[in-house]
């Protein structure tokens, strides 16, 4: 949602998270104001109210701004299409998958009617279907859309937007296990005009070499590590990271069906998931490896949050250069517990349900900044 206030340009009378801003919230919501400052005040507010856990807080704020402002969607596109993304970033953690898909449609929805084809908000949501596709667990679909788009996007002369879908289809055959397909499209998107630019050309680089790290030992991940370092960046990118590895309840459950029995830890009537979140920081050194990983703040059961503390811990990034305190970078990401809307054994009734997993979302606001 940062991101999202950015390309809104919120102006500097309602950057706080304070009183001023709920007041110019609450003036949006009651006497109306232009969609791109109800957009700017409303996702203002939801951040905070998502960052302080309250999930169904924002949601339902989020919802009435859309409803005040989605017939202007021809008119102020970026902003309505913001709150649309803003609401599918809430849905998603708050366990709501059907409102989530929703959203995504409409958002890509509007930016192919009412954006021009060269844009870069319309270029950077053209994969948001595919995006969540995946997010639902639909590979074999997320495969679909990502070609479809790719596709089109060829035939109608739009380079970036090929580009984008062409590495998320190369990445998504690999976490798949096909690595044969996933080379053959990195060699055929390596062969396209636009990867010989200086931004596509870094960002095959980087995708290539977290292909090859997936199947590479710890030397090997240590090299992959250092050549991606040669080039002196200053920002850190994901190398390499494990599997968070099952839960206890998932792990009892595949090894009943291992022997063809039932699962033994199912969803009942009675079960219902609370909103379980995690703000993880950790240091990110000019080496790559991470240390000091930590829970800053979060709902009060923790357990739930230890696999993850883990596989950060065992990251490989980039090398970097470090000019200053040599510390490295500092990161704070937030955890949530996935989970969705559904009608358990032995209920008619809908309610949220864990189904294992992590919703995650970077909230570092400046990569170099320690925690005060």
């Amino acid at each position: 949602m940062l991101g999202l206030l950015l390309l809104l340009q919120m102006p500097s009378d309602i950057v706080v998270t304070g009183q001023r801003l709920i007041e110019a919230q609450a003036e949006c919501a009651k006497t109306g104001c232009t969609p791109l400052r109800d957009a700017q005040a409303s996702i203002a507010l939801a951040e905070v109210q998502f960052r302080d856990g309250a999930y169904l807080d924002a949601k339902r704020l989020l919802a009435a701004a859309i409803d005040r402002n989605k017939q202007e969607a021809a008119v102020a596109p970026r902003a309505v299409a913001a709150l649309y993304e803003a609401y599918a970033t809430v849905a998603v953690h708050e366990g709501d998958k059907q409102a989530y898909r929703r959203a995504v449609v409409k958002q890509v929805r509007i930016l192919e009617r009412h954006l021009p084809e060269d844009d870069p908000s319309r270029i950077s949501g053209s994969t948001a279907l595919g995006d969540m596709w995946i997010k639902l667990g639909d590979y074999r679909q997320a495969e679909i859309t990502y070609r479809g788009i790719e596709q089109n996007a060829l035939a109608s002369g739009q380079d970036k937007a090929a580009m984008l879908a062409g590495m998320k289809r190369a990445w998504l055959s690999a976490a798949s296990g096909d690595n044969r397909t996933s080379a053959e499209l990195l060699d055929r998107l390596e062969e396209r005009p636009l990867a010989q630019t200086p931004g596509y050309q870094i960002a095959l680089r980087v995708l290539r070499l977290r292909l090859a790290a997936r199947r590479a030992d710890e030397e090997e991940i240590s090299r992959l590590v250092a050549e991606l370092g040669q080039d002196g960046g200053r920002e850190a990118v994901l190398i390499w990271s494990p599997p968070y590895g099952p839960t206890a309840t998932a792990a009892a459950n595949a090894s009943a069906r291992m022997f063809g029995g039932v699962d033994p830890i199912s969803a009942r009537a009675s079960d219902y998931a609370a909103i379980r979140w995690a703000d993880i920081g950790f240091w990110i050194r000019p080496d790559g490896r991470t240390e000091d990983v930590e829970i800053l703040r979060g709902s009060t059961s923790k357990a739930w949050v230890q696999p993850a503390l883990r596989q950060i811990a065992d990251r490989r990034y980039s090398a970097t250069t470090d000019e200053g305190h040599g510390q490295g970078h500092y990161r704070i990401e937030r955890f949530t517990q996935r989970s969705q809307y559904m009608v358990p054994v032995g209920s008619h009734i809908q309610r949220r349900i864990a189904t294992g997993g992590y919703d995650i979302l970077d909230l570092t606001e400046t990569p170099a900044d320690p925690p005060a």
